[in-house]
């Protein structure tokens, strides 16, 4: 399978920009080296927005110990409705504040309180504690909605690239276990698949950003043993009937991209509304690490369009 050409400004960007620790090839060796290791699990400076209110709770946490959930807010007094937001990172490193900035933009722009969980991260927590984690703070925002200024009947789940396998795990517990009532997903190039068996996955093993090697190593740390759980590989799932309305954007140049088309696809064979959206030209994180970039933006507000739409009947 030839590598589509990257979107010319992403292209730029990849080989002139600052990304700091985080490396734009290469991520493999990132990942197997522990001081540069260390590094990527920093906590980044983050972005401001004067519209949202940001602050910290700590609730129980399922294994012991507390849980930190970050939480934004537009400045309003009007009762909102809540996002459950799960970071990616490979499973393996990332927080809330790594991804301050879509987390502000869909509080603000998507008229909602967003709770971005700071989940247990592998290898030390393995599967299912980063689901556990997840699921949790699920829990606790639909028991306590007016700690949040919530609408427990308007709860949405998002995440992307790991936390989009988490969030889409999140869905199916939830429907699985008769828990919280779900209105709507939204995944961004979801690594839902542990298998690692997509025609995308084999055959783009050296892209920016993602490579093979990294997909690799982010499965031996999470779930090396039980990547076929549903839980784990939300595609492994049998039945996907009866989930929520569900927007998935995939990247074009990215491992990741043919198991969230698999997935929409069978979402869609399920009788689950979806929408599918592949970003042309674009690469593994794009609109993290990218946010001014024209694809980005457009990305982005598509996003915000899609969760407003849905929270906002």
């Amino acid at each position: 399978m030839p590598v589509p050409a990257v979107d010319p400004e992403i292209q730029t960007l990849l080989e002139t920009a600052d990304t700091g620790i985080f490396p734009v090839y290469g991520l493999d060796a990132v990942l197997a080296d522990p001081q540069r290791y260390a590094l990527l699990r920093a906590y980044p400076d983050t972005p401001a927005d004067d519209q949202v209110t940001v602050r910290d709770l700590h609730i129980p946490g399922p294994a012991g110990g507390d849980l930190r959930l970050r939480v934004y807010r537009p400045d309003t007094t009007e009762v909102l409705p809540v996002i459950l937001y799960i970071h990616g990172g490979a499973f393996t490193y990332g927080s809330p504040e790594a991804e301050e900035g879509r987390s502000l933009r869909y509080a603000r722009d998507a008229r909602a309180v967003v709770v971005s969980v700071d989940y247990r991260l592998a290898p030390e927590h393995p599967y299912p504690a980063a689901a556990d984690d997840a699921y949790a703070a699920l829990l606790w925002i639909a028991a306590n909605p007016a700690e949040l200024g919530g609408d427990r009947a308007r709860i949405a789940v998002a995440g992307g690239s790991a936390g989009g396998n988490i969030a889409a795990s999140t869905v199916l517990r939830a429907r699985d276990q008769a828990g919280p009532h779900i209105l709507f997903q939204l995944l961004t190039y979801p690594g839902v698949d542990g298998s690692l068996t997509s025609a995308s996955a084999r055959e783009f093993t050296d892209t920016p950003v993602l490579n093979r090697g990294a997909m690799e190593l982010a499965w031996q740390y999470y779930a090396k043993d039980t990547h076929p759980h549903p839980y784990a590989s939300p595609i492994r799932a049998t039945d996907l009937g009866a989930l929520p309305p569900t927007y998935i954007a995939v990247a074009e140049i990215d491992p990741l991209r043919d198991e969230g088309r698999d997935y929409a696809a069978r979402l869609s064979a399920a009788g689950v509304t979806t929408e599918l959206v592949q970003v042309p030209g674009a690469v593994h994180g794009f609109d993290i690490l990218f946010p001014s970039a024209r694809i980005s933006e457009r990305s982005l507000a598509d996003q915000v369009r899609a969760l407003h739409d849905a929270l906002h009947p």
